[in-house]
């Protein structure tokens, strides 16, 4: 399952996903009411499971900001485009609830890691070839995008990098931050690039902390060595990016969309309705009053900010919803992973938790946080701290209501 998010892009594989409702020409983040093969294979899942045994993490703050997004619908100028969203969100809870049942299987980390590690390579060898064939610079690999594709990539290195320090064997652990870091040389993207390297010092800190070994020591050689074979090649790239598409010291594209959003929230502080940026940007004047350079490819896309992306179309209901939607994770993770010192299962929790704050960061200067392949990784990312951290015994395994139910059924049978 980890491979098909790198392989659903948006349009250019056919046949891994229908639409139900199609806007094609909708110029949002969402195109329609879609189902994908990943959503099958999860829907098939999901009715194999028997009844969990536990009650689901994380519910009241993905509760939370799913009601953001449904009352941004009566704040629409166009309630359907916004009703397209809560669906996705609606495909991202049920991946995150059967990864987190599934958990409970010691085998569903690993396999599913394993997929998201032959998915990044899959894509890095697109990409690679896009480079070598076609002369383009910035490549987006399978899903057509560099930013995107730059973003995904924090979810597949980072925890395997994690794993690689714990002392996982294998060659998986070494591939996958390798191909992590080939992907933010090929996407030459700055925040790719900078984040990346911020990310792996973050873990082998972290590591190294907990306890520090020979192997270590050996993988930091091993990545300096790395690092010298790769940043001359970034560098090259990065001053082939600019000599093409230099630095202008008048205009700031960037700021000039974070000024048009900010000015939509000011105006509407309940929000425009999810997946309307790109409309309301236009046709209310505020790309126009943001001096936002008036060509389709600036025009047509949203705010380089999830978070601003987000307060402009649901509201300060619905970006501080999300804020703690994005922060309950990410402390479970970090807390958990560092409570377990000699678990390895604490290593991986650690580098999903690392994985998080990345990402989070990364959605600073970013939107692509909201397209659905990004958020197939997010939802599979919770589901696994979700699990390993019910593993560990981290809200003391807390029974669900229905297991309590018969729990108590059981007790007064054995009363009686």
């Amino acid at each position: 399952m980890g491979v098909l998010p790198f392989l659903l892009s948006g349009g250019g594989i056919h046949g891994l996903y229908v639409a139900l409702i199609s806007w094609a020409g909708w110029p949002g983040y969402v195109k329609g009411a879609e189902i994908s093969v990943i959503d099958l294979f999860v829907l098939a899942i999901y009715f194999s499971q028997s009844r969990p045994q536990y009650s689901l993490p994380f519910r009241f703050s993905m509760a939370l900001y799913f009601i953001a997004v449904l009352f941004s619908v009566f704040q629409a100028g166009v309630p359907m485009a916004s009703l397209f969203y809560a669906w996705q969100l609606a495909r991202m809870f049920l991946v995150y609830l059967v990864v987190a049942r599934a958990c409970s299987d010691d085998r569903v980390a690993p396999a599913l890691l394993t997929g998201l590690a032959i998915g990044i390579w899959l894509a890095v060898g697109v990409a690679a070839w896009q480079r070598i064939s076609g002369g383009v610079l910035q490549v987006g690999g399978t899903v057509g995008d560099k930013n995107l594709f730059g973003l995904m990539a924090h979810f597949v290195g980072l925890p395997w990098f994690a794993l690689l320090l714990a002392g996982q064997r294998g060659w998986t652990p070494y591939l996958a931050p390798l191909g992590y870091a080939i992907t933010a040389v090929l996407t030459v993207s700055r925040a790719a690039l900078g984040l990346s390297a911020a990310g792996m010092v973050l873990i082998f800190m972290l590591s190294a902390m907990r306890k520090w070994t020979h192997r270590k020591a050996t993988i930091a050689l091993l990545s300096a060595a790395a690092l010298g074979a790769l940043v001359p090649i970034a560098l090259s790239s990065l001053e082939s990016r600019f000599s093409a598409e230099p630095l202008s010291s008048n205009y700031d594209e960037r700021a000039a969309f974070q000024k048009a959003a900010e000015m939509i929230l000011s105006d509407h502080p309940m929000g425009i309705g999810a997946n309307n940026y790109v409309v309301v940007a236009n046709t209310g004047g505020y790309n126009e009053r943001a001096q936002v350079v008036a060509i389709a490819g600036s025009l047509s896309t949203n705010v380089h900010n999830a978070y601003l992306l987000s307060a402009a179309e649901t509201g300060y209901f619905g970006v501080i919803s999300l804020v703690l939607l994005l922060l309950h994770p990410l402390i479970v993770a970090f807390h958990c992973g560092w409570r377990n010192r000699e678990d390895r299962r604490g290593d991986l929790l650690l580098g999903l938790g690392a994985t998080l704050l990345i990402v989070y960061i990364h959605c600073f200067f970013e939107w692509v946080f909201f397209s659905f392949q990004t958020q197939y990784l997010f939802a599979m990312t919770l589901g696994l701290v979700a699990g390993l951290a019910q593993q560990l015994g981290y809200w003391g395994r807390t029974l669900s209501h229905s297991s309590r139910i018969e729990s108590g059924a059981i007790r007064n049978k054995s009363a009686g």
